[in-house]
């Protein structure tokens, strides 16, 4: 039993990878397919990521911050944080504008450089919102590995549906079969195995409730 994060494909030319720093990691890539919070004004942009997000892999840290992670982003509280539980809210995604660093440095999976004290862009997830990312994670009690969560992914989603959840304690949702028992947060349906602007894998989900 363990989490593992959906699996970050480096598909953007030749060019790029050869010239690409090998110590460099690849980060998480999210398309906003139809979502309200930009046109609402349901934005938190003014707000600093807490002391969990970090460059180095500490201890009971998150990580830097990514594109697609779902953090609440209750102002009164001062920082950006991921859920402590299912039921924490406002409930926003990542969606932090791409940038060129240098020649080097570029692209929908190389952004990943919030830590804490920095500020991203947090959109507030309302009914409907639909992206499509690769922020995601799973158990592998749920799924064994990658090739058993690309199965179940490549099926029939109609007949077998997949859902995306809060996972508590952590910024990076979580992809189950069935909604856990008396879950009470924010959550949403895959709709559509996809791909990613940069043409990796990718899933595409709606949301479907508040909690």
């Amino acid at each position: 039993m363990g989490m593992n994060r959906f699996p970050i494909t480096n598909i953007v030319g030749d060019l790029v990878d050869q010239h690409r720093d090998p110590d460099e990691n690849l980060y998480a890539s999210l398309e906003l397919n139809q979502v309200a919070f930009p046109k609402t004004g349901m934005v938190v942009s003014q707000t600093p990521l807490g002391p969990k997000f970090v460059k180095s892999g500490v201890s009971g840290c998150y990580g830097v911050c990514e594109n697609g992670m779902w953090v609440v982003a209750d102002k009164s509280k001062g920082i950006i944080d991921a859920p402590a539980a299912t039921t924490d809210s406002p409930i926003g995604i990542v969606y932090t504008t791409e940038k060129e660093y240098d020649m080097m440095h570029y692209g929908l999976q190389r952004f990943g450089r919030k830590v804490a004290g920095d500020y991203p862009r947090v959109g507030i997830l309302g009914l409907g919102d639909t992206v499509t990312t690769n922020c995601l994670q799973y158990d592998t009690t749920n799924f064994a590995n990658d090739a058993a969560l690309d199965t179940y992914l490549a099926g029939d989603l109609t007949a077998a549906p997949a859902y995306v959840v809060v996972k508590a304690g952590s910024p990076i949702p979580e992809i189950v079969k069935t909604l856990p028992q008396n879950y009470a947060g924010l959550y949403g349906k895959i709709v559509k195995y996809y791909t990613i602007p940069n043409g990796g894998k990718g899933v595409k989900y709606q949301i479907v409730s508040l909690g």
